[in-house]
């Protein structure tokens, strides 16, 4: 039934990212049915990418299974999907009531647990389809923790150990919040006086579990999501408790908001005030959970180890399982209490069932000036259509090598779906799943260059990553005002003239090779964490690898006209300041940004060639600057940045900038040394990124000497690239080439690879280039030792439980006699 009203909803496949994980199943599919059971390479998305490697991949060959029952057809595949969680699910809850000999509330439990509001959400808002396939194992797991806890039967470690690793396979990062979870629970029991050495028990066999996996693990623990700051992602899974308990607010907000769901917290505080103690460590866990949401919260957790990846709204289906497993466990509850507590659920289930009939309309962009008719029955021409109002389909038949969709991720998943495997799917700059990208720092530099205004960084950039065709939204034109003959001229920089436009969307392609690499000459480079942001304003400057100023020689900076340095680090201060002082006397301009000078580990001072930084502080605005230029009037920081905290600084030669605050002079602009060696403070290069202030960017222009318009030299180069199962087989004419391919640590040659800026460089000549497994034999050694470890510690607790076992009845034997 639930597979046919999703079939007919008008909308599906829903989901903001419900497209990924059906390419990803494709993707998988189509490779079993090529002989390759464990695709190791994807060049469809990202510049290529590994998709199996950062992302678990149970649900991507349960996805791949669901399509060979449709025959083929992923989106029928996608609808079987449905059809099977939702049975497994409410499978994996009766056989939970029939242990415990309650099969017919487990069976309700089991009919609603798919309905769940926050459930639902997960599959047809989010779209998250690893997690809800992990929705099927939580309720086992829990069961069999429970029951562990309460009788330590050695035979449940097994189960405990096999469910929790069926979750991480499912979704790693959902698998360690139901560890922090289970953790609590365990915490919660010993408190009300169950056994320490049980709740010890079920945490080794979570770290054990860990290792089973290790030769999937230990390779996804290296690079792609690892490699990512997810502390701004944590602070948004938190949210106000009234938006979290109001059963209204997603009607009123189209989800806008995780619904904990009322009817389950008002069970949850019943059951941890008026249940019994063998069921009370559910609901208590739950509500702790439901109070760790809250906005309020942030500020203490964000203070925890690790506290980046604790995604608190995440918890609510865990936090709901644990609820509906004490409800099932509370066998004193009387019988018109529990038939109003079923009653209660199933009400608050119901503003929620729009979602699988298809109330909420999630694929429409009418707003763009593009209207999508959802009422058409047919997923197939809803999709056509969709990708015809938004040029996809006439940028595929243009594009010879790749396609960037620059639209601030507003089809979602659906977008990477439509350009690289629906009708003639091309290979893309962007995708979905952006944690498994090595371009992802890339990716993220454009995002922020489209959404600040800075269109010649972006097609610059676009042109890096080898694509000769650029989708854009142009919406993305809306904040800073500027016209669609900016944005044209930008792009005509870098040699994209207009092949297509509709109200919501503007086409640009580039007349090159089928084929194509690029040669680049920069005259200015950036070294430190402070510099992408000033190329995102001045994309002359490059970007580069390392932060370490000591990992780079004079022989290599003297080749530029210009260094530029910001967050910069170093291991030896000595020859940092003597690379610096050689290369200004050789000619070159050395721009130091004082904020990004490294503080002294022993002093905690700022202080790079004699030149100190001091703090200050601004509130709302900078003073008015004496420069070089005349007296600047810089706008007021923007929204968020009241509190501008910087630094001035004394020490410099030449004072071509200072201001006045509380009658004192300070100096945050001149040279040292000589003329050559520039340092300027206040944050201003920060600051005219998140401001775009003219006068400030004059400013800046003058003191680097390029503009915002100047661009690196770039030359493409025909090549001649093979992809095959095995590997990638790149023919080139010149040396020195960025093939536009990501670079990954899975390329093997005897040839010589290159890596800048997370991109394969090759030279002159064929280079064959072949996959290895990554960490094999580390994950392989890993697993071994998890098996070998899980075995002699489940015999060592057999044995442990036998004797105590026998010491109890001899206890009870002695207290007869």
């Amino acid at each position: 039934m639930v597979v046919k009203i999703v079939s007919q909803n008008g909308t599906y496949p829903a989901g903001s990212d419900t497209m990924y994980h059906i390419y990803r199943g494709d993707y998988v599919y189509n490779s079993i049915k090529d002989g390759n059971w464990y695709p190791l390479y994807d060049y469809m998305w990202y510049n290529g990418v590994e998709l199996m490697r950062y992302w678990a991949p149970l649900a991507a060959y349960f996805m791949a299974f669901c399509e060979m029952l449709a025959g083929g057809n992923m989106l029928i595949g996608y609808l079987i999907f449905v059809g099977i969680i939702s049975v497994l699910g409410a499978l994996s809850w009766l056989y939970i009531g029939i242990r415990m000999k309650r099969p017919v509330l487990g069976a309700f439990i089991g009919f609603i647990w798919f309905f769940m509001p926050n459930n639902l959400c997960a599959l047809f808002v989010e779209g998250n389809l690893a997690r809800s396939l992990s929705m099927i194992f939580l309720p086992l797991f829990i069961y069999e923790v429970s029951e562990y806890l309460k009788d330590r039967k050695v035979i449940r470690i097994p189960f405990v150990m096999i469910s929790f690793i069926l979750i991480a396979l499912c979704h790693l990062g959902y698998a360690g919040m139901v560890a922090l979870a289970v953790l609590v629970y365990c915490i919660v029991h010993m408190i009300e006086g169950y056994s320490k050495r049980a709740a010890a028990d079920i945490v080794i066999s979570i770290l054990l579990s860990f290792m089973l996996i290790g030769v999937w693990l230990v390779a996804s623990l290296n690079g792609g999501i690892t490699s990512l700051d997810n502390s701004e992602n944590m602070a948004n899974f938190f949210q106000k408790i009234v938006y979290t308990l109001n059963p209204v607010d997603r009607i009123t907000t189209d989800y806008a908001h995780f619904y904990f769901g009322l009817a389950a917290a008002i069970l949850a505080v019943g059951g941890m005030f008026f249940g019994y103690k063998k069921s009370r460590a559910g609901f208590v866990t739950a509500i702790i959970t439901l109070i760790c949401t809250a906005t309020a919260m942030y500020p203490v957790l964000k203070i925890l180890p690790g506290s980046q990846y604790l995604w608190m709204l995440r918890f609510i289906s865990i936090a709901l399982c644990m609820i509906l497993y004490s409800f099932l466990k509370w066998d004193t509850l009387k019988k018109p209490l529990i038939v109003f507590f079923c009653v209660l659920l199933v009400l608050d289930i119901v503003p929620s069932i729009p979602l699988i009939t298809g109330g909420l309309d999630t694929i429409s962009i009418t707003k763009n000036g593009v209207s999508i008719n959802t009422d058409n029955d047919s997923v197939w021409d809803r999709l056509d259509m969709q990708q015809d109002n938004t040029l996809i389909s006439k940028a595929q038949s243009i594009t010879k090598q790749r396609i960037a969709l620059l639209d601030n991720s507003s089809l979602g998943s659906m977008g990477a779906f439509l350009v690289s495997d629906w009708n003639n799917a091309i290979p893309a700059a962007y995708g979905a799943g952006r944690e498994a990208a090595n371009t992802s720092t890339n990716i993220v530099r454009i995002n922020r260059a489209l959404a600040d205004g800075n269109y010649y960084y972006v097609f610059d950039r676009c042109r890096e990553l080898g694509n000769d065709t650029v989708l854009v939204r142009l919406s993305s034109l809306e904040k800073y005002g500027v016209s669609v003959k900016d944005m044209d001229m930008a792009a005509g920089a870098s040699g994209y003239s207009v092949a297509g436009e509709n109200a919501a969307y503007r086409l640009y392609h580039m007349d090159t090779y089928d084929n194509w690499g690029t040669i680049s000459k920069y005259e200015v480079i950036g070294i430190g964490s402070g510099t992408p942001l000033i190329s995102q304003s001045f994309p002359a400057v490059e970007e580069t690898d390392s932060d370490n100023l000591n990992d780079y020689s004079y022989e290599q900076l003297s080749q530029y006209k210009q260094v530029i340095l910001d967050g910069f680090t170093y291991d030896d201060k000595t020859a940092a300041e003597e690379l610096v002082l050689r290369l200004s006397e050789a000619g070159v301009k050395v721009v130091i940004y004082a904020d990004g000078i490294p503080q002294e580990k022993k002093t905690q001072s700022q202080e790079f060639l004699g030149v100190t930084c001091s703090d200050i502080v601004f509130k709302n605005g900078y003073p008015d600057m004496d420069t070089k230029l005349g007296v600047l009037y810089p706008d007021l920081f923007p929204k968020g940045y009241a509190t501008w905290q910087t630094v001035y600084v004394t020490g410099l030669d030449n004072t071509w900038g200072s201001v006045m605050d509380n009658g004192l002079k300070l100096d945050f602009y001149g040279t040292v040394k000589n003329d050559n060696i520039i340092v300027c403070g206040l944050n201003l290069a920060y600051y005219y990124g998140v401001s775009a202030d003219k006068s400030v960017g004059r400013l800046l222009s003058d003191m680097m000497d390029i503009t915002s318009a100047q661009l690196p030299e770039r030359t493409n180069i025909e090549l001649k690239v093979e992809h095959d199962v095995n590997g990638i087989t790149i023919t080139s004419d010149y040396d020195n080439v960025n093939t536009s391919l990501s670079y990954h640590d899975i390329f093997v040659s005897d040839e010589w690879l290159g890596k800048k800026n997370n991109l394969t460089y090759v030279r002159a000549g064929v280079t064959k280039i072949t996959f290895k497994v990554p960490y094999l034999w580390q994950g392989l050694c890993v697993s071994v030792a998890g098996l070998i470890l899980s075995v002699a510690w489940m015999v060592v607790l057999a044995r442990f439980n036998k004797k105590h076992q026998m010491q109890e009845i001899r206890e009870v034997v002695n207290e007869d006699i």
